[in-house]
């Protein structure tokens, strides 16, 4: 009977770290959506002090929506490092350059 308990907590447990924890979301009052989002990976390292510097590839140099998240896993290595060590996934959504408004002729 134990093994069949230990492997539905290792399976709960995979679950829950594979699954979102926290997300933090910018947006622009007025979105222009323009391909679907990048994604990329981040860290702190040593409490903050040296942080990989993370630079958005957008060919119009505009930014429509930004989301920084942890999941379990992330935030289990964090509090294991004591804060160490913090990964985080940063999303990013570049905007259309706006189209002029048009004129009717009337």
């Amino acid at each position: 009977m134990r093994p069949k308990i230990l492997i539905a907590s290792v399976l709960a447990f995979s679950s829950l770290a594979l699954t979102g924890c926290a997300e933090h979301r910018l947006v622009v009052k007025l979105p222009n959506p323009g391909p679907p989002p990048t994604t990329v990976e981040s860290a702190a390292i040593g409490w903050g002090a040296s942080q990989k510097r993370t630079v958005a590839d957008c060919d119009t140099n505009i930014i429509d929506e930004v989301r920084v998240k942890q999941n379990v896993g992330q935030a289990l290595v964090s509090v294991l490092t004591l804060g160490f060590y913090m990964p985080t996934t940063i999303e990013y959504v570049c905007g259309n350059i706006p189209s002029p408004p048009s004129d009717t002729g009337n």
